[in-house]
């Protein structure tokens, strides 16, 4: 006879690592901390290394162990990201994915034009319809560049879109110092108060792979620090071009890299939230290019996941990534493979969650729309199979009996409109419907969909003396900073 143990498959299959294979990642990783060390080309992080007592060489630092470690203990395994609407804030670490679109497209694949370069008003109705999507937790930043608007002060405008169209949490930026400190300053008009005390935005802060930052990003993330504002860590390791072509070098160069910048944070600003993140993947070996649709970049996912919490930190990666160039099947089932593996693997932050085409290069309405949707289907998917008595519905089975219907019972209908994912896009009408209504294809109708909540939205109520002092703030300094 069969029993539970039986019939239960042994093991998490979206745990691709051992327990003996992070023990190994961890240890080649604080050799290359201790042996090569990291580039911080930033005077004033290597001076906050050297306060500390790290040793250091020119712009490099090398870490001990005992270190890092030490570093970790201050960094929080959870944090609630606050949204001027309450109703809206999340938690990131508490085994719910938060999902958050696209980030940093130069370009847009128009459903008409083709690929174009996005404009102003384009990231106005971007930030509209993520505070419209049911499934973007976070409305963004930087989902594309704005081509119309003078690169220097372009996330002024961005940051304005975000808070004036969403009251959903938004992300900051992370050009430079000046970015993330004007981000702070207009959240400090948003809220109304000291935000020191809660994290009321989060920074996506890069390294520079192999082995070091950029002095940009490291400026970003030092202020976020002190604001004690969360910032995000995410390494782009490239196997076989700025990583090991191994997968499992991979993990240990991006280990190193991130466990490097979660020490400054610490150091800057103890128990200052920060995301352990990966966009590491492989390129294509015949081309050269990134391929973030692969089942590599899924299982660096999954590996990623599980060092984050080997470290006790909130993991962050991509999510419905594809190399494809238009929201075609290839891009469907790319995007769901990277979705699927970043929820079931117990990813906390998913950026990229929706909107990206062509290896992180172009935006898409379309796809936007369509990725959404495929957010809610993952969500019902996660949330799995309820085990009691009233889904087990013995007394409704033995009511109808044999040869019955269950349609028109009481459990059926009050439970008709909440049981079952619904699909705001897919369509489940049938052939002939399909064909008489004019063969709209999935792209179409995602289309449709998005024009429609475009048409429909209006901003959020937002006091007229703060709207109008983000509204100064955004032309004082854009006309300083040009």
């Amino acid at each position: 006879m069969l029993t539970i143990k039986d019939v239960l498959v042994p093991g998490n299959k979206s745990e691709f690592l051992s327990s003996v294979d992070i023990e190994l990642i961890h240890n080649t990783t604080v050799q290359l901390l201790a042996n090569i060390g990291v580039e911080f080309p930033h005077d004033e992080a290597i001076a906050v290394f050297d306060k500390h007592g790290f040793k250091t060489d020119g712009h490099r630092v090398v870490f001990r162990e005992e270190q890092v470690m030490s570093a970790l203990e201050t960094a929080p395994a959870q944090f609630t990201l606050h949204a001027r609407n309450p109703d809206r804030s999340v938690t990131v670490g508490d085994g719910e994915p938060v999902f958050a679109p696209a980030y940093g497209a130069p370009f847009l694949v128009d459903y008409e034009v083709g690929k174009r370069t996005p404009t102003m008003e384009d990231y106005h109705n971007l930030a509209r319809l993520a505070h419209a999507l049911h499934n973007q937790d976070l409305s963004g930043h930087l989902l594309v560049e704005p081509g119309d608007v003078p690169a220097g002060t372009a996330h002024l405008k961005m940051l304005h879109a975000h808070m004036v169209h969403s009251d959903k949490p938004f992300v900051g930026s992370a050009q430079g110092r000046a970015g993330a400190r004007h981000t702070m300053e207009m959240a400090s008009i948003l809220f109304g108060e000291e935000v020191g005390e809660r994290a009321v935005t989060i920074g996506l802060i890069n390294p520079l792979s192999p082995l070091g930052y950029s002095g940009e990003m490291l400026q970003a993330l030092m202020e976020y620090a002190r604001w004690r504002q969360p910032v995000i860590i995410a390494t782009l390791v490239m196997a076989g071009s700025t990583g090991p072509i191994t997968l499992a070098g991979v993990l240990a160069q991006q280990n190193a890299e991130l466990l490097a910048g979660v020490t400054l944070t610490q150091l800057i600003s103890p128990g200052m939230p920060v995301v352990y993140g990966s966009t590491s993947t492989n390129i294509d070996m015949k081309t050269g290019a990134l391929a973030i649709g692969s089942p590599e970049l899924a299982m660096v996912v999954a590996a990623t996941a599980q060092m984050a919490r080997y470290y006790g930190l909130p993991s962050r990666s991509g999510g419905a990534l594809t190399d494809a160039s238009s929201p075609d099947a290839q891009a469907g089932f790319e995007s769901m493979l990277g979705l699927l593996t970043a929820v079931n693997s117990g990813i906390d932050l998913v950026v990229h969650a929706a909107g990206i085409l062509s290896s992180y290069l172009a935006f898409s309405y379309e796809k936007f729309v369509l990725d959404d949707e495929m957010c809610g289907l993952v969500r019902r998917f996660r949330r799995g199979i309820a085990v009691g008595a009233p889904e087990l519905a013995y007394d409704v089975m033995a009511r109808v009996g044999p040869g019955g219907n269950f349609l028109t019972e009481m459990h059926t209908v009050k439970r008709c409109r909440t049981e079952f994912w619904q699909p705001a896009v897919c369509d489940r009408g049938g052939l002939e419907a399909w064909m008489t209504g004019g063969r709209q294809d999935a792209v179409q109708r995602a289309r449709q969909r998005g024009q429609r909540l475009l048409a429909e939205h209006e901003d959020p109520p937002l006091e007229t003396t703060t709207a109008r002092q983000l509204q100064a703030f955004v032309e004082e300094h854009g006309t300083r900073e040009q």
